[in-house]
């Protein structure tokens, strides 16, 4: 009675609760109920739901200390599970004082089923139990907790496929949880339900355990710059480890660490090996900087610290010096160092580079196996350089060129012989001479001078063609190599808008510029209208070639059965020919075909003869001349 009495007396207390608690006990599995309302006056229209209730009174003498947990038998359990759930309520009460100290356990079904599953072929299960507030409020909290969650339904089986459509997810508690740091939410120490809503309207509560992260946990980017000697990290994200732990993430190699106040702050500094050439040099780099200084700043601001040297330190600053020679070689052949994976450069490939290094800007000279100029492909693990081997006609050494460097001092020549047999020579530019296979390949191509390249030879028969040309290769190029699609497509895009600039907007010019355009995302409306219309002159026969231009606009506009219409009107050379061409690759059997058998692979490699003085491999590929 006593028991029954204290939880009446807290309830009744609750505006929007009212308590009916039997304490003749009589009644199967519960004692009783508790209404729940939508307002202070209690009506058949404020009325939200019901809550079973079940209170067990206990004896506890004043030098006990209440128990922590509770046993519950199986068969209790599961009638609860059958009832959808109960309120338990456990009055610990002190039989001279008369004095109650009331604690509970909500058993929501999902819950239920956790308790049942985790006791197997027990016949009871002690579970944790709650001191239960006098706080009206928050014993609110826990009664409407207990309504939303009797809707739980175990026995449902939810399919995956419903919440595709999910909008909205969320977890009702009793308001106790401290979202300060990470929690987990178990069934064992936590009172919650966790309601999946769909986009149709659809609810399902879920059986699922709950992480939250607060965001300081997660890592949230800042607008800080971090700088030690010469290396800079910009935005860097920082994260709250634990409650006196800070982390400052640099880079994904490069983690500051501080713990306590700044009088007696320590820290560490986690320098994990990145893969490519330029994340590695500027993590180590800020490393060993920071090491030697014992300085690093925030925002301008400078922190002192003691970094103190590890066993490894001196391994560290030797592949710090080769890291530099790498960096050193690649800026000056314009590469992108972000590129190069430093793994497969371990050993001969990394000493070859090493020796270019010495020899294109240590005043080295090469040794060369004929006495001509040619070319040399140097492998840089996936990826190549093509280099140029000429003998300096003032000092009469050979040396290593750039073969696309803006300032090679060179000029290529094609010659070939007419139907006649005349001898044909024309002016050509370096990116004539490399094949379409490696290009895609090559890092040093400086296509920052693509245009000056082509611009310098305009007047020359054929420069437009071989213009054109390498648009349509280095859209190839794109398609071959994903990681450097935006690089290759925008020089695609400045090459082709300089032919309109010189011959006006030709149908091809207008088809390599939306091609690159469906490349790059949709094509917009205006532009659809455009393809439109030259598809109408190509139908009409306005324009040169007019079944290639209908069938590349129609694939440009993805109508299959248009597509197929066109390609069965090519003869076998001329399909032979259009399947050549990179707007094939749009379609999509071209994109299987690409894909399955003619995608372009890394090219074979010859080998830079710079270690040990053996001879240097090369290709002829025109004739340079002064």
């Amino acid at each position: 009675m006593l028991a029954v009495y204290e939880i009446g007396h807290r309830v009744s207390k609750c505006p929007h609760l009212k308590a009916f608690i039997d304490s003749n006990d009589k009644t199967l599995l519960t004692d009783g109920h508790i209404d729940v309302h939508s307002s202070e006056s209690h009506s058949k229209e404020t009325f939200e739901g019901r809550v079973n209730v079940q209170v067990k009174g206990r004896t506890a003498t004043v030098s006990t200390k209440p128990p922590r947990t509770f046993a519950i038998t199986k068969t209790d359990l599961t009638g609860y599970l059958k009832n959808h759930s109960v309120l338990y309520f456990i009055v610990f009460v002190n039989p001279r004082t008369g004095k109650a100290i009331p604690s509970y356990v909500l058993l929501n079904p999902f819950k239920i089923q956790f308790l049942i599953r985790k006791m197997g072929r027990k016949s009871r299960i002690g579970v944790n139990i709650k001191r239960f507030p006098s706080d009206p409020a928050k014993i609110e909290d826990i009664i409407k907790l207990a309504l939303q969650s009797a809707a739980e339904n175990p026995a449902a089986r939810i399919d995956l496929k419903q919440l595709k459509d999910l909008s909205r997810i969320t977890l009702y508690t009793d308001g106790s949880l401290n979202l300060d740091a990470p929690v987990r939410l178990t069934r064992d120490d936590f009172d919650f339900t966790l309601v999946f809503e769909t986009s149709g309207g659809m609810a399902l509560s879920v059986d699922e355990e709950l992480v939250i992260t607060p965001p300081e946990y997660v890592g949230e980017p800042t607008e800080l710059s971090v700088a030690s000697g010469d290396f800079e990290f910009r935005n860097p994200t920082r994260r709250r480890v634990d409650r006196d732990t800070v982390e400052l993430e640099l880079s994904d190699g490069l983690k500051l660490r501080r713990t306590g106040t700044d009088q007696a702050a320590t820290g560490s500094v986690s320098l994990t090996m990145r893969e490519t050439l330029r994340e590695r040099f500027n993590d180590l780099g800020f490393y060993l900087t920071c090491v030697d200084d014992q300085v690093f700043s925030i925002d301008g601001i400078e922190n002192r610290v003691q970094v103190a040297s590890c066993d490894d330190q001196q391994d560290l600053r030797e592949h710090f010096e080769y890291l530099t020679t790498l960096m050193s070689l690649c800026d000056h052949l314009g590469v992108n160092s972000s590129l190069v994976e430093l793994e497969p450069l371990e050993g001969k490939r990394g000493r070859q580079l090493v020796g270019l290094h010495g020899v294109m800007l240590g005043g080295e000279e090469i040794s060369v196996a004929h006495h001509e100029p040619g070319r040399i492909l140097q492998p840089m693990g996936r990826w190549s350089l093509q280099l140029l081997v000429a003998q300096d006609s003032a000092k009469g050494k050979w040396l290593c060129r750039d073969l696309f460097h803006p300032e090679l001092g060179q000029q290529f020549v094609m010659s070939w012989e007419d139907e006649a047999g005349e001898l044909q020579i024309t002016r050509v530019t370096p990116y004539e001479i490399v094949d379409r296979e490696h290009l895609p390949f090559t890092l040093n191509l400086h296509l920052d001078n693509l245009v000056n390249a082509y611009n310098d030879i305009f007047e020359y028969p054929g420069a437009a063609d071989y213009a054109n040309a390498t648009v349509l290769n280095l859209i190839r190029a794109a398609d071959v190599v994903e990681v450097r699609k935006s690089e290759f497509l925008d020089a695609a895009f400045s090459l082709n808008n300089w032919l309109v600039s010189k011959q006006g907007d030709l149908p091809n010019h207008q088809i390599n510029h939306w091609q690159i355009a469906v490349r790059k995302g949709q094509l917009r409306q205006d532009q659809r209208l455009e393809i439109r219309s030259l598809k109408g002159q190509a139908s009409r026969h306005e324009i040169d070639n007019p079944l290639f231009a209908e069938t590349a606009c129609a694939i440009l506009l993805g109508d299959e059965e248009e597509i197929a219409y066109c390609l069965s009107r090519l003869d076998e050379a001329q399909l032979v020919q259009f399947q050549d061409w990179p707007i094939w690759d749009l379609h999509s059997a071209g994109k299987t075909s690409k894909d399955g058998s003619q995608r372009v692979d890394e090219p074979s490699r010859g080998d830079l003869g710079l270690t040990g003085g053996p001879d240097c491999p090369h290709e002829r590929s025109g004739v340079p001349f002064p």
